[in-house]
This record gives structure tokens, C-alpha cells and sequence, in this order.
């Protein structure tokens, strides 16, 4: 036996476990390096944007138009607002409480949202399927919880991936809301289910579909009315009123079920994001390669507004049609009086719906143009959440203070992100084929 040799040998292993351990430490301590870096260019781009607005206002005052450039570099500037004065008081979703592996079998899952009573959580996946999951079978004691959780769901077949799913909201004058949710797909297709929450197979099937020209982007309902509006590709929003739904659960279907197309929108680039906002009374959008967010009125037979991102008014029917990004998440607070913007330029903004103004701005998180920024709100509408280009997290922001105060960590890139609108529930999607369940950490 050579013991010099095997002396050598554990001297030579000591010394990689040594060199190892210092270059993680380096590793980390430039990726912490980094995220500092991107967050300061992030704050410099956006300066940039303010010094080109304020550009723009004082060519404008010298007969262009009667822009001041005081009130340009007012709307710019993060001005406040009465409803953040306060820091969040440390609420929110963070604890991975619950996680359902292989939701779609070898699929990634896509996209997800809660009813709104938070018990039933719909996926939708690149298998074509929307699952329908009661996920608080996964809290009850064992190592099988999750596991049976995940076979007791229920998939309903919408022909392509789903690439955006919502559920019916609570509307004016009814207790509970339409046992509904809508799937958006890759083909253009968006498909009505009927959902009941004991997860019955016969009550759980699609009951309307129509086409938009290409895929969709999003698909929201409104709070007051029973509409629903889908966004997509061909840059086109329908618009539909649903009537009727039948009774699955007395034996017969009852009456038919009915839907109709009361409005739709074109426009000539791709619908990107949008929402209800002022309690249902208005449709917020955003259409690639524009500068603004536009707004139809639906009480004033769809009376169209215009409000710039730049965060300054426009001279007369001009914008300055500049801006460094595209928005690609838009999400309303709990009171819909703010509306939450996530762009492709690692950076999140808040703005007062219907309105020019900017309250926030949000950095420290990486996103490009070949990014998917999601955002939400917490119930509370003191926090947000987004997701990371490149990193497996959940980045946690106190609007008030707009500094980033949590990363929630998983093991995989965040494909989608949807927070309850009344409690501190929130469900993620991931590419490691995994949904997750964040409850308030206790």
C-alpha cells in the first residue's frame, strides 16, 4: 500500500473542497453585485425617459403645443400617493405551503389562477388541458397528500396549450359567482368551462368556445357584470355576455347556456396585457409598440381615452410615442383604483387607473424582451409580486417604500403568478412541472 499516494490523494481533495467553497462564495457575492448593477441601470433608463419627456415639453411650449415642463417633470417624478404613506405591515403570502408535482404529467405547466373563494386552483398547460384542483386536499397530513391532490383533479381537454386561464368573478347582486372559468389558447381558441367544486367529472366540461385569428394573451372577467373579455395576438379584444349556465347537479342540464359578443376592438399590434378597472365600468389595455394605456368606457358606449406611460398628459392628441418597453402583465389593486404594470425593461409601474400618473416604480428583479413578466397584488394591495428572468423566485415589493423586501425561492423559472383577492393566498406555476400554493407564513 502506497500511504504516501492516498496522503496526496485526500491533500489534493482537501484543497479542491477549499477552492470550491471560495469560488461559490464569489459566485454569490457577484450575483448580489449584479443585481445591484441591473437595478441601477434599470433607474437610469428610466431618468433617461424622464429627460426625453421633458425634451419633448419644452420644444412643445415653444410652439408645438402649450405644454409646461413643470407639470411634465411633476407626473414623472414618483409623486406619492395618499394610499402608500404607510409601509406594509409585513402580510403577505410567503410560505410554500402547498406543491403539486407533474400537474400535466411530462408537460410545464403555463399559466393559473383561484376561484374566488380560493379552495379550487385552475392550470393550464402545454399538454392542451386546464386542470381543476381542490389544493388544500395537499395540507392534510402525509407524504401522499400532494400526490392524492393531483389524481383527484380533474382535466378538462381544450385542444391546444393553455396559455391563460381566469375564473368568474363575484358580480353585483349575487351572492357567489358564475360556476365559471375561461381558457385561452395557443391555437386562438377560448373555451367556457363549467366548474363545480366537488370536482364531479359530468358537471366539469366546456360549454362554449370561439376563435380569435391567433393566440391568446389574456383573458379577465369582470367584477360588476357578467363579461368576459379576451385579448389576443391578432390584435383583437372580444368582448361577451354571458346568460344562462345550466345546472349540472339536479340531474338535467336546465336551461341552455348563453353567451354573446356585445363589442369587440382592433387594433394594429398584438393585445399584450389588460384588465377591468373602476369596479367593471372600464376596459385598461396595452398594445405593443404604443406608448400609452388605452381605456373604454363601458357605461359611455365604449368611449375610448388615452393615458401615457411616460407619466405625463399628452399635447393635445400627441404622446411622446416613445418608451424603452412593452408591457406584458397588467393587474388592478383590491380597490381597482391603481393598476400594476409589469414590462419587459426590469421594471414594475403603478399608476392610478385613467390617469397619467405614476405612483411607483418598481426595481431589483431582471427582465428582457424574450422575458414573461407576471405581477399581482396582495389582497391587502400593500405588496406586489413578480417574477425573475432567469432566476427560480418570486420577488416580494412594500409599494409603499417601493424597495423589494422578500425573494419567495423555488427550484425553477416562474411562469405565472395569480394572488387572491381576498385572503393571503397566492398560486405559482413553474417550468420544473410543479404548481405551488403560498400561504401567509405563520
Amino acid at each position: 500500500m502506497d500511504l504516501l499516494a492516498d496522503i496526496g490523494q485526500e491533500d489534493q481533495l482537501t484543497s479542491a473542497r477549499e477552492e470550491n467553497r471560495v469560488l461559490l462564495a464569489k459566485v454569490k457575492e457577484l450575483t448580489v453585485r449584479v443585481h445591484e448593477l441591473n437595478a441601477t441601470n434599470a433607474a437610469l433608463l428610466a431618468e433617461v425617459e424622464m429627460y426625453r419627456a421633458e425634451f419633448a415639453s419644452t420644444k412643445s411650449s415653444s410652439g408645438i403645443g402649450s405644454y409646461v415642463g413643470e407639470e411634465s417633470k411633476e407626473a414623472l417624478v414618483d409623486d406619492g400617493a395618499d394610499d402608500f404613506v404607510t409601509a406594509g405591515n409585513g402580510i403577505y403570502a410567503s410560505d410554500p405551503a402547498v406543491t403539486l408535482p407533474k400537474m400535466h404529467g411530462i408537460s410545464n405547466p403555463l399559466c393559473c389562477s383561484l376561484h374566488p373563494n380560493d379552495t379550487l386552483m385552475a392550470t393550464g398547460g402545454a399538454d392542451g388541458n386546464l386542470i381543476l384542483c381542490q389544493w388544500g386536499v395537499a395540507l392534510a397530513p402525509g407524504d401522499e397528500s400532494s400526490k392524492k391532490a393531483v389524481d383527484d383533479s380533474i382535466k378538462v381537454a381544450c385542444g391546444a396549450p393553455v396559455i391563460c386561464s381566469a375564473f368568474a368573478q363575484v358580480t353585483k347582486g349575487r351572492g357567489s359567482p358564475l360556476p365559471l372559468v375561461a381558457a385561452g389558447c395557443m391555437d386562438g381558441s377560448v373555451s367556457i368551462i363549467h366548474c363545480g367544486l366537488d370536482l364531479e367529472d359530468s358537471a366539469n366540461r366546456v360549454l362554449y368556445s370561439f376563435k380569435h385569428e391567433k393566440y391568446v394573451k389574456t383573458i379577465c372577467w369582470s367584477p360588476s357584470e357578467q363579461l368576459v373579455a379576451s385579448a389576443s395576438a391578432d390584435g383583437t379584444i372580444k368582448l361577451h355576455r354571458v346568460g344562462n349556465v345550466p345546472n349540472m347537479f339536479d340531474g338535467s342540464d336546465g336551461d341552455e347556456f348563453s353567451s354573446e359578443l356585445i363589442q369587440s376592438f382592433h387594433f394594429d399590434g398584438p393585445v399584450e396585457a389588460m384588465c377591468f378597472v373602476d369596479e367593471g365600468n372600464s376596459l385598461c389595455c396595452y398594445v405593443r409598440e404604443t406608448s400609452y394605456l388605452t381605456y373604454f368606457d363601458l357605461k359611455e358606449e365604449y368611449k375610448q381615452s388615452k393615458y401615457s406611460l411616460n407619466g405625463k398628459p399628452a399635447i393635445g392628441d400627441r404622446f411622446d410615442d416613445h418608451v424603452s418597453f412593452s408591457v406584458l402583465s397588467l393587474q388592478p389593486c383590491p380597490t381597482g383604483k391603481y393598476v400594476a404594470a409589469a414590462t419587459d425593461a426590469a421594471r414594475n409601474i403603478i399608476m392610478e387607473a385613467k390617469t397619467d400618473r405614476i405612483v411607483r416604480n418598481l426595481y431589483g428583479h431582471n427582465n428582457d424582451g424574450f422575458s414573461n413578466p407576471k405581477i399581482a397584488w396582495s389582497s391587502s394591495g400593500q405588496y406586489i409580486y413578480g417574477n425573475s428572468q432567469n432566476e427560480n423566485c418570486v420577488c416580494v415589493w412594500d409599494v409603499a417604500s417601493a424597495s423589494m423586501v422578500k425573494r419567495l425561492e423555488g427550484d425553477a423559472f416562474v411562469r405565472d403568478i395569480y394572488s387572491s383577492r381576498t385572503t393571503d393566498t397566492v398560486a405559482t406555476v413553474s417550468f420544473d412541472k410543479t404548481a405551488k400554493v403560498w400561504l401567509n407564513e405563520m
